[in-house]
């Protein structure tokens, strides 16, 4: 924090523009907890069922395809500036539009035309910040997103009463704010150095890079580092063919990706309040009270208030510790949790009480925080290569989409099929093997600059030559 302070009083552009990106994934994270917070206007005016929320849910999922599969190709051709805040724009749209839907149809389209925004805009925004930040702030400035998009969820979801009395106010309020950070960023925010270096436009990659960087010298440097990494015509998938180490990193992230879906870690937290639900059987007392309407608000709030702090603590501790021990510590504290809700269940413990069992599901949001950040929006951008960004973040983010959609399909026809023991088990395993995978296979790259890790990837020929790099 003693960083964000000295940034903050000597006016430091990169965290400007770092924030500023960032709080635009504020309305994504705002627009799912609305969604559950309006539960009962949409059972009573739309008459909607139960089921018909959580599908809602996937409507957005479906729709973050599409804006992903889109992206890719529009950050890759147009850069990120634009993408990045007309994604944020059509998402504050789709948002107004939500909340004053007259009918089913109206709310699904506007649903789906969120996810599709959000899709486009989150490629784009890893990509600006991760390229324009100093490597020894990149972590803490790329956690951003995940900071304001909890902060967002936490927000519509505990003031969920006074959003519902007062939409109208609600809805001018996004708008006017919305309307200062669009205007703000195409006003002022310039274009990543490494975008307009692809572009051929060396001259103003070095400018931007004179504003971002302490020196002339440095920003020389930089740019020659870019050059270098920016030879041969091989862009994207063209690269993907060609290349076998670019091809080798993209497989090393989709085992990963499916390691980090098989442990839980997105489809346990969906379901978290269904399984304090399902527990009470086994539990004497409850501590948190319901609301009478399926939703149990206070639990609820809690839990997301577990993902903001682990995106708070990632923030502040990504940067000092290093990647990797805090992936491997997250991943530890997770086999902990899922270690004693599995003995709570194999031993029938029925002394544990509700406050126990949501305390477990707190740390295990935490850490899963923690490890999607880390994996999701860091390593990812940061692994990747400088002319293959894009089309590994587009690659990357539709099989964790599509695995999110099929997790959250099957889960609970796997805990019916097979019982909830051995659901426990798999998710045991899977983070094991993500423990194995990232304390074998995976490089710190905190602290090191983009083009230095992706020279010394292509030179040696290994991704765990990093490590060899001199901060």
């Amino acid at each position: 924090m003693t960083v964000f302070r000295k940034y903050l009083l000597t006016g430091n552009p990169i965290l400007c523009f770092s924030t500023v990106s960032a709080m635009m994934s504020m309305i994504f994270g705002f627009n799912l907890g609305a969604t559950i917070s309006s539960k009962i206007r949409l059972i009573n005016v739309m008459m909607l069922e139960l089921y018909d929320i959580d599908a809602m849910f996937g409507v957005f999922l479906l729709g973050s395809l599409v804006g992903v599969f889109l992206g890719g190709r529009l950050v890759s051709e147009t850069g990120r500036i634009y993408p990045m805040i007309g994604g944020f724009a059509f998402g504050v749209l789709g948002q107004l539009v939500s909340m004053m839907s007259p009918n089913m149809s109206t709310l699904l389209i506007s649903e789906f035309a969120v996810g599709s925004s959000f899709g486009v805009y989150l490629i784009a925004v890893v990509c600006y910040i991760a390229e324009i930040s100093l490597p020894q702030h990149r972590g803490a400035h790329i956690t951003l997103i995940a900071v304001f998009f909890t902060l967002g969820l936490f927000v519509s979801v505990s003031q969920r009463s006074n959003l519902m009395d007062n939409r109208l106010l609600c809805m001018v309020i996004i708008a006017a704010v919305s309307f200062v950070i669009i205007l703000y960023g195409l006003l002022r925010m310039p274009e990543s150095p490494r975008y307009l270096v692809l572009s051929g436009a060396n001259d103003k990659a070095l400018l931007e890079l004179i504003v971002y960087r302490d020196s002339k010298s440095a920003a020389a440097r930089e740019l020659a580092a870019i050059n270098e990494c920016s030879l041969g015509e091989e862009k994207g998938l063209l690269l993907f063919l060609k290349s076998h180490i670019y091809r080798s990193i993209i497989w090393f992230l989709l085992l990963l990706s499916a390691l980090v879906q098989l442990s839980g870690i997105t489809v346990m937290p969906y379901f978290s309040l269904d399984f304090i639900e399902s527990c009470d059987d086994i539990m004497l007392h409850g501590f948190f009270l319901t609301d009478g309407d399926n939703i149990n608000f206070s639990e609820l709030e809690l839990l997301i208030f577990a993902a903001f702090i682990g995106a708070v603590v990632t923030m502040c501790v990504v940067d000092g510790i290093g990647r990797k021990k805090l992936f491997l510590g997250a991943v530890i504290l997770n086999e902990l949790v899922l270690c004693c809700m599995y003995t709570v269940f194999y031993l029938d413990l029925t002394f544990v009480g509700e406050f126990s069992f949501v305390l477990l599901f707190f740390l295990y949001i935490f850490s899963a925080s923690i490890i999607s950040i880390l994996f999701l929006i860091i390593l990812s951008a940061e692994l990747l290569t400088i002319k293959g960004r894009e089309f590994g973040l587009t690659v990357l983010y539709l099989v964790n989409l599509i695995a999110i959609l099929v997790g959250i399909e099957y889960l609970y026809v796997a805990v019916q099929e097979f019982g909830i023991l051995m659901v426990l088990s798999l998710i045991l395993l899977g983070g094991a093997l993500v423990f194995s995978l990232v304390y074998v296979w995976l490089p710190e790259t905190s602290g090191k600059m983009l083009e230095s890790m992706e020279n010394t990837i292509f030179n040696e020929k290994s991704l765990l030559s990093i490590d060899k790099i001199i901060q």
